[in-house]
């Protein structure tokens, strides 16, 4: 209240602006997250009785990124042009995979215009992504890229935990009540939430149980630590349960990673990896016992690869059809590789039924372009390198988001963007980068000073 009226007692807009305090902004871009995060479950329950259902969060995504617009206008108006002291290169440094992600969004808008299709506004009756919905996903990033403060972000973190474990326990009392039909049959009749489609959820238990496990390892409270090893048994049993193999790849590929990089770079605490591989070993179990097991599908995947590298004639079905569509999307990025076809622009070159290659990289390039694809990596490597190089200086809460966020983009080589999950990869990039946006000399380990990231914040700019 007392910076409020501090800013009241402003007699410009430019004074008031300059008034605004610090922590404002890092709180406004937490709180539109924050509701970003708990407006599914309140869809998902409510929704039906207000007259709305989880497509409603398409339009919650857009006002996230009026939200980053607002808070842009609000840093350039207050920093018109940067403090004497910082140099265009220390901006650059700090906001590096921002500039990339307004390439790609440049990109993306100058591709539409060029390959205009009827979704490139309004998205389509399932997707519901439009260029607005591109560009409210850099929103996302900005405004997770803001938030410094060692508690707030792990408070996101925690709320993406928090969202998947809500949704996996609702979902597996539906499956124990209802019975969980695996067969291909009754897919219908599979427990996947608020999702459209079961390869959906993947994404999000894909996420949330390596971010778990990610916290299990880094955390330092036992109690807790224990808790969230609990939380991943429930989270990975709820995954293999939705018989989503992309999804448990990615999981595979995160966990590996993650314990490469703390052996290798920072410290493994073999006891928490231990307890970890035991509650995996005991969920395969039983999930092996409930007929869900994951061997058989690994075995179609073998069988995949080998009519692949044989050139067979039934190739193209290859992991469920997904080779002849990326076989098709190639030859499609080949026509237009520098501008694209526009949102959906391929949709009927397609199978019925798919619309999408199935594969966010090259869905991004048929889409928009080969260049925005680049941009749009190059933005994700500098995140992911920063973090890498910056090794014990990095907080465990950066490694627990860079863990998460690399079991996304590994899920992403199976998937398609959609609305209620590419905002997750976008927040987790987000919060990664806050906690290595200063120089490598000023970050300290938050598990050793509550203060850390408030000490490492960078000079804010926008």
């Amino acid at each position: 209240m007392k910076a409020l009226r501090h800013v009241l007692r402003a007699t410009t807009v430019r004074e008031a602006i300059d008034r605004v305090p610090e922590a404002f902004y890092e709180r406004f871009a937490f709180a539109f997250l924050l509701a970003w995060l708990a407006a599914p479950l309140l869809l998902w329950w409510v929704g039906p009785v207000i007259g709305t259902d989880i497509t409603f969060l398409a339009w919650v995504n857009l006002q996230v990124g009026l939200g980053a617009l607002i808070l842009v206008a609000l840093r350039l108006a207050a920093h018109l042009v940067p403090p004497r002291d910082v140099s265009w290169r220390v901006v650059l440094r700090d906001e590096l995979p921002l500039v990339l992600l307004g390439m790609f969004l440049l990109l993306a808008v100058l591709a539409t215009a060029l390959s205009p299709t009827a979704e490139a506004l309004d998205g389509d009756w399932y997707r519901r992504e439009s260029i607005w919905t591109f560009a409210a996903y850099v929103g996302f990033f900005f405004l997770a890229s803001r938030v410094v403060s060692g508690v707030l972000r792990r408070a996101l973190l925690a709320g993406v935990i928090a969202l998947a474990l809500i949704t996996c326990i609702v979902t597996l009392v539906a499956a124990i009540s209802a019975g969980w039909h695996t067969d291909e049959g009754a897919v219908a009749h599979r427990a996947i939430a608020y999702f459209h489609q079961f390869n959906h959820y993947g994404y999000l238990l894909a996420v949330a149980c390596v971010l778990a496990a990610a916290a299990a390892l880094t955390v330092a409270r036992r109690v807790l630590r224990g808790g969230l090893i609990a939380v991943f048994g429930i989270l990975l049993l709820t995954l293999l349960l939705n018989d989503t193999l992309g999804a448990y790849l990615a999981v595979v590929a995160g966990l590996a990673g993650l314990v490469t990089w703390l052996a290798v770079l920072r410290r493994l605490h073999v006891t928490t990896l231990l307890l970890l591989a035991a509650v995996a070993v005991v969920v395969h179990v039983l999930a092996d016992a409930l007929g869900v097991g994951v061997a058989a599908e690994i075995a179609s995947l073998g069988g995949d690869m080998v009519a692949v590298s044989e050139g067979s004639a039934d190739a193209a079905s290859a992991g469920t059809g997904r080779w002849g569509l990326w076989m098709i999307t190639l030859e499609q990025i080949a026509v237009s590789p520098w501008s694209g076809h526009g949102i959906e622009g391929i949709a009927s070159l397609l199978p019925g039924g798919y619309g999408r290659p199935h594969d966010e990289y090259l869905q991004y390039a048929v889409f928009f372009g080969i260049p925005a694809l680049i941009a749009y990596v190059s933005a994700v490597v500098v995140v992911l390198v920063r973090v890498v190089r910056r090794g014990r200086a990095v907080d465990g809460i950066t490694v627990c988001a860079t863990a998460a966020a690399f079991a996304y983009l590994i899920s992403a080589l199976f998937g398609n963007t959609m609305y209620y999950t590419a905002p997750l990869l976008f927040l987790l990039l987000g919060i990664a980068w806050a906690g290595v946006r200063a120089a490598g000399s000023e970050l300290l380990d938050a598990e050793s000073t509550p203060l850390a990231e408030d000490r490492t914040a960078p000079t804010p700019i926008i």
